[in-house]
């Protein structure tokens, strides 16, 4: 939880997966138009397992550390967010490897956004499903957490914080994005 907050995390929680609210239908978040990174990376639907995948993966696991970034809603509002979507893939990634370098070699992290358009955007394709290659990021590229069903507002209340949105929305309201560490 420390090396969270030292990477930049506002808030760290721990949660039992079987508190992770999984559902089929959240996948349709991330088609057109709601996002545009539906079919472009392998991070992504429908190239991401399925939330059915995803729920019998986290039978693997115990607990999960959840961690959150905060941002200004005008922020996360505009093309600017993308600055807070690599923070959150990179801080998720890091603390993928801090958790495997600590003896849990079944660590995955998982973060918001599409890693395409964060780190792959000067490229016409991702390389793994269009180039048969390699991640060109995998140090920091994640899986989508909408992209497995995670139910980003009913993860926030089982946290007890609150989501984008249900603050005051006046000058200076802030938001934030999500990610996790399954630890194992």
């Amino acid at each position: 939880m420390k090396k969270a907050a030292d990477l930049g995390a506002a808030d760290v929680r721990v949660v039992l997966v079987s508190q992770i609210p999984v559902q089929d239908d959240i996948v349709e978040l991330c088609m057109p138009p709601q996002c545009d990174g539906y079919g472009q990376s392998a991070n992504c639907p429908p190239h991401s397992m399925t939330p059915a995948e995803f729920r019998e993966l986290l039978t693997g696991y115990d607990c999960a550390v959840v961690f959150k970034v905060e941002a200004p809603m005008e922020i996360l509002l505009s093309d600017e967010k993308d600055s807070v979507g690599r923070l959150v893939q990179e801080t998720a990634a890091a603390l993928e490897r801090f958790a495997i370098e600590l003896g849990y070699p079944a660590s995955r992290a998982l973060a918001g956004d599409c890693c395409k358009r964060l780190f792959c955007n000067d490229h016409e394709r991702c390389n793994v499903i269009y180039g048969g290659g390699e991640c060109r990021n995998p140090e920091k590229a994640r899986t989508s957490m909408s992209g497995l069903g995670v139910n980003f507002n009913r993860l926030n209340r089982v946290l007890g914080w609150q989501a984008s949105g249900e603050t005051d929305e006046g000058a200076g309201a802030m938001g934030m994005m999500v990610g996790m560490v399954l630890v194992g």
